[in-house]
């Protein structure tokens, strides 16, 4: 029996030589005609569809995809926010206005899910890692009686969400109700956060644990002598 090492090569369609180019330029049209579709969808489509429907938003905000928004949540973005991919919002009908608040230069990764019943923000700088979920609510009532009746979650049970500015979260966490992430924090990938992190610390695991806290980065001020604050 010969073994996969000493089995015969497969013939492949013999392409005269002389057509390769073609073929090879038909290759990357078909890459650039694509793009150049997807850009136009993107600009004259996706950007103003989404625009109007968020309460305010920046300048120069640019996404790949149209996110799906569920319920009457109330979207404000800053200046030059990116979305990289998909992202997808859902409220339920707990408070009248739910709050979702994306500050400048925000950049969040592909199939990133967004629960906002009461309000989540990040704040400028912030970085989202692919795969990322944050959640200001369990999605269900402690309550197994309530639970069994298909009622939402009391208020009482719903807590706002923060992500200061310049945080980064990696890929795959997940982010839990009352949670604030310090500015500059990092969240390493697939972790779980329930409980506040940091400025500047380094979290991660499930639950996400301090691995390390980092000092403040220096200001132009602190460089030429100044004291920190």
């Amino acid at each position: 029996m010969n073994s996969p090492r000493n089995a015969p090569a497969t013939r492949c369609w013999p392409l005269p030589r002389w057509l390769a180019p073609v073929f090879r330029s038909l290759y990357h049209l078909h890459f650039a005609i694509g793009d150049a579709a997807k850009s136009v969808y993107r600009v004259f489509y996706a950007n103003p569809v989404f625009r109007a429907r968020c309460d305010a938003a920046g300048r120069d905000f640019r996404l790949t995809q149209l996110p799906v928004i569920l319920g009457h949540t109330h979207i404000v973005l800053g200046d030059h926010v990116r979305f990289r991919g998909h992202v997808g919002v859902g409220s339920g009908r707990v408070f009248e206005r739910p709050e979702l608040t994306i500050g400048d230069r925000v950049e969040m990764g592909p199939d990133i899910l967004l629960a906002v019943n009461q309000s989540v923000r990040f704040g400028n700088g912030a970085r989202i890692g692919g795969g990322c979920r944050f959640m200001d609510t369990d999605g269900h009532p402690r309550d197994a009686a309530l639970r069994s009746a298909a009622l939402p979650p009391p208020p009482e049970e719903i807590k706002p969400l923060y992500v200061a500015e310049n945080a980064a979260i990696g890929r795959g966490s997940y982010v839990l109700k009352g949670v604030t992430i310090g500015a500059g924090a990092t969240v390493g990938i697939n972790s779980v956060v329930i409980a506040d992190v940091p400025s500047y610390a380094v979290v991660a695991g499930n639950p996400a644990r301090i691995l390390s806290r980092n000092s403040p980065p220096r200001t132009q001020e602190n460089n030429a002598g100044s004291s920190p604050l």
